[in-house]
């Protein structure tokens, strides 16, 4: 009896052991397990905030967006001009809308602008004419003042042909002829509402060719009548970015008559160049409108204006202007 006792304390004594033991081992386990499973979703949580190759994206381009906010900035103090005008601005317009005057003196003052005249004249005939449109040049657009265009009176030619004489050859008689197809009076004030409509307050136009001294504009007025044109009319940056253009006309017999119109801005060789207008006058002097795409990884347009130049000044000062603009400011990766 004493041994069958003995026996089953040995038994429930084993029991116990193994329970305690055994249990020991699984609360251990169960640790070791629950820390191995959250070091693996601390490794997976780095893992996802700094993967090794980041998918959909391109460092690069980050890089640049950032780079670009502070551009263009000045990198040459040291880099002055003296282009001995009366007022000019250089300014900078963003695809935003944003823009940054690199250069400026006087901008605000009211001066004549002479032919400068002509990208408004443009701007109205693009809005109301079409330009496939055969028109008759008159006695009076021929006594217009200068013979660059070489009209004819009684010449049929389309409104696109005047058009591109006024812009490259700066031709007096082809912007009076199209001021005539509706009526110079009507033209004039047109091309007025068309200034107050883009918010132009220093500007007012007495004709469709600038010969008037009344024909002003201020340089920061007439930049932005430039961006303007650029962003809405790519029929007269079209033309005005032309080396030259073959225009056609027929006399009162039906001749042909061949207009070669050279444009008179040299200037459209240079590297990021979209075109300009050249202008003079007595009163106004020279002047000049440059327009150019920004150097660089800046997205936007530089627009050069200079107005009351000495004479046969408007190449050359234009040309100082634009290289200061494009080596004295930072511009990106170029």
């Amino acid at each position: 009896m004493i041994k069958k006792a003995r026996i089953i304390i040995l038994i429930l004594t084993f029991i116990f052991w193994t329970g305690f033991f055994g249990s020991f081992f699984i609360k251990k386990e169960i640790k070791i397990s629950q820390q191995n499973k959250k070091e693996n979703n601390l490794i997976k949580k780095e893992n996802k905030e700094t993967p090794l190759v980041k998918k959909n994206k391109k460092p690069e381009e980050k890089i640049k967006k950032n780079y670009d906010i502070f551009l263009p900035k000045r990198i040459r103090n040291d880099y002055n001009v003296n282009l001995n005008e009366k007022s000019a601005i250089a300014i900078f317009f963003d695809e935003k809308g944003n823009t940054k005057i690199l250069y400026q003196k006087e901008i605000d003052k009211k001066l004549p602008i002479a032919s400068l005249t002509k990208l408004m004249t443009a701007m109205v005939v693009v809005d109301n004419y079409d330009l496939d449109k055969t028109t008759i040049v008159s006695q009076k657009a021929i006594d217009t003042l200068e013979e660059v265009g070489r009209l004819h009176v009684g010449e049929k030619i389309k409104i696109r042909g005047l058009l591109e004489l006024a812009l490259l050859v700066s031709s007096n008689d082809a912007a009076t002829a199209l001021a005539e197809v509706m009526g110079e009076e009507n033209f004039v004030k047109k091309m007025n509402e068309k200034a107050k409509e883009i918010g132009l307050e220093n500007t007012y136009f007495a004709d469709p060719h600038g010969l008037s001294e009344k024909s002003v504009s201020s340089a920061k007025d007439f930049a932005i009548l430039t961006e303007y044109s650029i962003l809405h009319y790519p029929e007269i940056w079209e033309i005005l970015g032309a080396k030259q253009k073959i225009i056609k006309g027929y006399d009162a017999s039906g001749q042909e008559i061949v207009h070669i119109a050279n444009n008179t801005n040299t200037l459209l060789s240079e590297d990021y160049v979209l075109g300009g207008k050249t202008g003079y006058t007595e009163e106004a002097g020279d002047t000049m409108m440059l327009a150019m795409k920004a150097p660089g990884s800046c997205e936007g347009n530089v627009v050069l204006v200079l107005l009351g130049l000495g004479i046969a000044e408007r190449i050359p000062r234009t040309k100082n202007l634009y290289d200061w603009v494009v080596w004295a400011w930072d511009w990106g990766i170029r």
